[in-house]
């Protein structure tokens, strides 16, 4: 059983749109670790799809609309941030409307050193920090935001040059949240914003025995933290991890805790910011010598973070600075002004989540937030080679995907305390129960051509089935990434 506070009731409302059969996450005790634990079990993929091998959901085509979720609901891509749609501004102003008392103009930052650094931010203040400057290149929409922001009080600064007590060098998710005040309750308490920027997950990595085994936790610590910012009426900005040179092994895995933050603020329709996408195309990915920490454009004397022209988007910063800006512009104006929203869904989902009509994997990374609770499909209660003796009686959800080469593929299950929900990956088709491979929440391996079918079935324990919420990730592994073969 996995510990953790389950998902606030607007999450949950939220994920009950997303098709005839909805998800969130959870994991709940009983069942016994299998062999094959998080193998491929037999079912054996050899050659990658890179990032674009499939389309973008938004350039992936609506396959009939079976699944499609009530209009407005946004697939988040794999690209360097989501859009701020209609869905996502209604998301915000009803997170807002929990505390009519916040201060519009104030945000906090929250996260470790990344978040800490002086090159987050701090070159917006304005003449509150005279040693930096600031070139829109051209951008003069988002001058009245900066403005509207620079004017907010945080305990007698500015939120962008605010040393908020909610990050720290070093930590992790669970840091923010520790103690009574924790961090975040204190810069809450002291900014009383309406506004959080949340990055985590590069410290995260370091929390457990293997990348693997420190994922769930991070999951478990930012949906707190997400939970907590929400209920409390402040929208949160989720951003994710840098790319990291570090380590052969550690770069491996950004991939997926970027797609797994991204697929907890996509069922969640938070705005979304990923550092891995915004920064891998740079030279070194971004990076400074130390591999893990973002560089800045520095034309000589100092860095100037706030640089936007062509050249200055060449550094990880100013290319986050730059983008964190966009989305407190789109939450300024759609929030606190009232403005309609310019950015707009792409794709919907195709299929229902039936045997018959399964939901397509049409994107990689893809990712689907669904609940087995709203599921009438109970067609597999036991899988007959890798789960003989594990109860899965109660309801699940069903997904395709066609691998048109060997692949090596991760395939992640995330859910919450209360919620028990295997991922199983079939090997006969749909209309049996013949299992390739499964495990409570993580497949890995290299996966043959053609259209393997995934289930995310009930856990049944002796207390009962434990059906739910929980979110589904499907990504490409890194080249060369061992855990895959």
């Amino acid at each position: 059983m996995r510990a953790g506070s389950v998902f606030s009731p607007g999450l949950l409302v939220l994920s009950c749109m997303l098709s005839a059969a909805c998800g969130s996450d959870g994991d709940a005790g009983g069942e016994k670790p299998q062999p094959d634990a998080a193998g491929t079990g037999g079912n054996g993929f050899d050659a990658s799809i890179a990032d674009g091998g499939f389309p973008t959901p938004d350039a992936a085509v609506d396959a009939g609309g079976d699944a499609a979720p009530p209009t407005g609901f946004t697939r988040y891509a794999a690209k360097e941030r989501a859009p701020v749609t209609p869905s996502v501004l209604a998301r915000a102003k009803a997170i807002g409307a929990l505390d009519a008392t916040r201060k519009d103009d104030v945000f906090i930052k929250v996260g470790a050193s990344g978040t800490v650094n002086k090159n987050f931010a701090y070159c917006f203040a304005g003449p509150a920090q005279p040693s930096y400057s600031l070139d829109l290149d051209g951008r003069s929409a988002m001058m009245p935001s900066i403005d509207f922001f620079r004017a907010g009080d945080a305990a007698g600064t500015t939120p962008f040059d605010r040393d908020t007590l909610a990050a720290k060098v070093g930590m992790s998710a669970s840091w923010a949240i520790t103690g009574s005040p924790s961090p975040l309750d204190q810069e809450v308490q002291a900014l009383n914003p309406r506004f959080a920027v949340v990055n985590y997950g590069t410290n995260d990595m370091g929390q457990g025995v293997t990348f693997a085994s420190a994922l769930f936790p991070f999951a478990e610590n930012l949906s707190k933290i997400l939970d907590q910012l929400e209920s409390g009426g402040i929208i949160p900005i989720v951003t994710g991890l840098n790319p990291r040179t570090d380590s052969v092994a550690a770069g491996q895995w950004v991939p997926t805790y970027d797609a797994l933050t991204r697929a907890l603020a996509e069922a969640r329709q938070l705005p979304f910011l990923s550092l891995y996408y915004s920064a891998k195309g740079l030279t070194n990915q971004g990076m400074i010598a130390d591999g893990i920490h973002g560089n800045a454009y520095n034309p000589g004397g100092g860095a100037q973070p706030c640089i936007f022209t062509s050249e200055g988007l060449g550094f990880n910063y100013n290319k986050r600075n730059l983008l964190t800006m966009e989305l407190l512009q789109h939450l300024h104006s759609g929030v606190v002004l009232n403005q309609p929203a310019t950015e707009f869904p792409g794709a919907v989902y195709a299929g229902t989540g039936t045997a018959t009509f399964p939901i397509v994997v049409d994107v990689l990374p893809f990712s689907h937030s669904g609940d087995t609770s709203l599921s009438n499909e109970r067609n597999i209660a036991s899988y007959d080679s890798c789960a003989a003796t594990q109860n899965e009686a109660g309801p699940e959800l069903y997904y395709t995907l066609t691998l048109p080469a060997p692949t090596p593929l991760r395939i992640v299950l995330f859910d919450r305390e209360g919620v028990d929900v295997d991922v199983h990956l079939l090997s006969g088709g749909l209309n049996g129960n013949r299992c390739g491979a499964r495990h409570d929440r993580l497949i890995q391996g290299t996966f043959p051509a053609g259209t393997p079918h995934i289930v995310a079935d009930t856990f049944t324990a002796p207390s009962g089935e434990q059906s739910g919420a929980y979110t589904l990730v499907v990504l490409p592994c890194a080249a060369g990434d061992p855990d895959c073969k």
